[in-house]
């Protein structure tokens, strides 16, 4: 059911994603993170439809922030999903599927006063070993690494690919082990 924003009727992804795929059932959608940084997530949703001989190609972008202390609010365990569903939402208006109207940043209903994402976000004191955290990204930055790389680095290292869950100790070792090796061979 359709959401009223400012008057406006604006409709959620899932009744959009229910739309588009019965009018056009040759259809692809197709989603990539394009930056992760240890406090963000930005995805790239495209949407294909087939008519007739031809293709038309509708994208749209979305960029989560990690909630990085308060364990109850949403982007704590799911930046990455909420990415994902915000950029297919976009991608479906660009589309003509979201309604017939599109809510600016500022029309959009307050997301602040449902969790505190936003305000841990902006506190000057860091969570626990975000600044080695930071120094892994940044360590990750001056080595031309990807996020894919970082990650395989960190199983072979830890065994895992949560960086996020490794100590402090692990992350010290971790920025001076890429900075030691540099880019890895092709």
């Amino acid at each position: 059911m359709p959401v009223k924003i400012r008057g406006n009727e604006y409709n959620t992804v899932a009744e959009r994603l229910a739309a588009i795929h019965q009018d056009h059932p040759l259809l692809s959608i197709q989603t990539k993170i394009v930056d992760e940084t240890v406090n963000h997530i930005t995805l790239q949703a495209r949407v294909k439809i087939m008519t007739e001989g031809q293709s038309l190609i509708f994208s749209g972008h979305a960029r989560e922030y990690f909630e990085l202390e308060n364990n109850r609010a949403i982007n704590f365990t799911f930046a990455l999903e909420n990415a994902e569903t915000s950029a297919i939402g976009r991608a479906l208006a660009n589309a003509g599927y979201g309604g017939h109207y599109l809510p600016s940043a500022e029309e959009m209903p307050p997301v602040a006063p449902q969790t505190s994402a936003s305000q841990s976000q902006l506190e000057i004191e860091l969570a626990p070993n975000q600044e080695l955290l930071l120094a892994v990204e940044q360590a990750r930055q001056q080595v031309d690494l990807t996020v894919d790389q970082l990650k395989a680095k960190s199983i072979q290292l830890f065994g895992t690919e949560e960086i996020r869950q490794l100590t402090a100790q692990q992350l010290e070792y971790f920025a001076d082990q890429i900075l030691v090796e540099g880019m890895p061979e092709a």
